[in-house]
């Protein structure tokens, strides 16, 4: 048995991107959670929880769109790049 010791292969760079992108995407969702109590023990569903947003008018298509551009960003990094 050889005892000599090899560096693993480095990711590409598109697989930490989309690590990155799929966390954004995350966390968005985490905040529209913890802001409306959804996913909560008999907590509203996501079509009542999403109309009881702070200021919804701002806050839902920001927390979407930073939900669908980490999703977006994710799959291409992992199948693009």
């Amino acid at each position: 048995m050889d005892d000599t010791f090899e560096l693993p292969q480095d990711r590409d760079p598109g697989d930490d991107a989309a690590i990155l992108a799929f966390c954004l995407s995350v966390l968005a969702f985490g905040v529209h959670c913890l802001l409306t109590g959804f996913g909560a023990r008999n907590g509203p569903g996501f079509a009542a929880s999403w109309h009881r947003l702070p200021a919804a008018a701002v806050t839902g298509p920001v927390l979407g769109g930073l939900f669908t551009l980490g999703a977006l960003t994710a799959l291409v990094c992992a199948l693009v790049l």
